[in-house]
């Protein structure tokens, strides 16, 4: 478990964040400049209802699948596709600047394809769970479920490495989620901005729980730990 007391270095952003990343500018860029440029702003919010309606992931879509044992391609391809698709350009910024700085971090304590799983397990799943309990029939997009599990990795990263320090203050490591759903729920009341929420939080805990058996060690190298 050397990977958690390694000394800070300035390390280049993993390639699988960066790909990442290219596969939700890309939709922008596409939104933009293939739409947006010829008929203007209009047309981008057009474009982008369009994708929302053809990619994202309504409530109730998981129940009506296994329900109906409908399992095509263009259902079960929503669970994958939908954290490419975003709500506005302002909302892929902050998407961006948290996938980079947690990202990078993750990367550097995680292999390239455990990274790859945390966003595939975290997207994925908490767009399942968010199908069977959302209520409101808001359709989910966005790229911070996949987010929130990079977030629930550093967690048990910073947890694991508190823990190592022998630090009895532990609890710190949750500090990051305790504040971004605070301002998740705030803005929530404030705004009206649905149960989006659901996913992310579902995200933080699929990215932490699965963080156990991704780790370096894997889950007997963690449990040695949590003994020690």
């Amino acid at each position: 478990m050397s990977n958690y007391n390694r000394p800070p270095v300035i390390n280049p952003i993993p390639a699988v964040i960066l790909a990442i990343l290219f596969g939700i500018v890309l939709v922008e860029i596409f939104l933009f400049f293939g739409f947006g440029g010829l008929v203007g702003k209009s047309g981008v919010a057009a474009e982008r209802l369009i994708l929302i309606q053809n990619y994202g992931v309504p409530p109730d879509l998981a129940s009506w699948m296994f329900e109906t044992s409908n399992f095509s391609i263009d259902y079960v391809s929503r669970f994958m596709v939908y954290p490419f698709v975003n709500l506005s350009s302002l909302s892929v910024v902050f998407a961006t600047v948290l996938l980079l700085a947690l990202g990078k971090i993750v990367g550097e304590v995680f292999s390239a394809l455990s990274v790859v799983l945390i966003w595939f397990l975290s997207t994925t799943l908490a767009a399942l769970f968010y199908s069977i309990s959302a209520t409101n029939g808001q359709i989910l997009v966005g790229s911070y479920p996949g987010v929130y599990g990079f977030v629930g990795a550093y967690t048990f990263v910073s947890w694991i490495t508190l823990r190592l320090a022998k630090n009895k203050n532990q609890s710190q490591a949750f500090s990051l989620i305790v504040a971004l759903m605070s301002i998740q729920l705030l803005f929530s009341f404030l705004f009206g901005t649905g149960q989006l929420w659901i996913a992310d939080f579902a995200g933080f805990v699929i990215g932490f729980i699965v963080s156990f058996f991704l780790s370096p060690g894997g889950i007997k190298g963690i449990l040695s730990i949590l003994r020690s």
